[in-house]
């Protein structure tokens, strides 16, 4: 199964991750998460898993503004962090998997923003002409986040009943530390 094959070679990408892609460094001042930073190193060990043969692509943080199919609640100027699809296609057997990417110390009400994205992507909200996003997969990714401290993120993340995010369409993944490969976490 294709998505198997992703998740493979995510963990494998994962595990190449050095720390100063985890917290950038910066001149007179601590090391600082910089969302951009991580998913740039991560897409680039992914690449480097990625099989000719594989009958998707992987593209990073697509523009979806003014996209015929992709607006709507949730939708309208997204810009998901990865994408594995068919370039050019909208169908269901074309869009394979959208990930967000988030670190340890985002803010509740991102995380949520991006849950509320993929959850729109994967029930494929109607479009232009009533055409639909029909992502198969949706992961949500967090970075340098200690495996113990999911259960708290996740109950504050849901402290109350969130309108349209749909957690049985989401996977989600820590990916703890450098040198160690993510891991699935799940939602209850």
């Amino acid at each position: 199964m294709a998505v198997t094959r992703v998740v493979d070679w995510l963990r494998a990408a994962s595990k190449k991750m050095g720390q100063e892609y985890m917290k950038l460094p910066v001149a007179n001042s601590d090391p600082q998460y910089r969302e951009r930073v991580y998913c740039y190193e991560l897409y680039h060990h992914l690449r480097n898993e990625w099989t000719r043969s594989f009958p998707f692509s992987l593209c990073g943080e697509i523009d979806k503004r003014n996209h015929a199919y992709v607006h709507g609640k949730h939708l309208t100027n997204i810009k998901p962090d990865l994408l594995i699809h068919q370039l050019g296609w909208m169908d269901s057997f074309s869009n394979l998997l959208a990930i967000e990417v988030k670190a340890a110390n985002a803010k509740y009400e991102d995380i949520r923003i991006d849950l509320r994205k993929l959850t729109a992507l994967r029930q494929g909200l109607r479009g232009y002409r009533g055409k639909r996003a029909n992502y198969n997969y949706a992961f949500f990714w967090i970075y340098d986040l200690c495996v113990d401290a999911w259960p708290d993120l996740r109950s504050k993340v849901f402290r109350k009943r969130q309108r349209d995010i749909d957690r049985r369409l989401i996977r989600c993944f820590i990916h703890e530390r450098p040198g160690k490969s993510a891991i699935e976490v799940f939602w209850e």
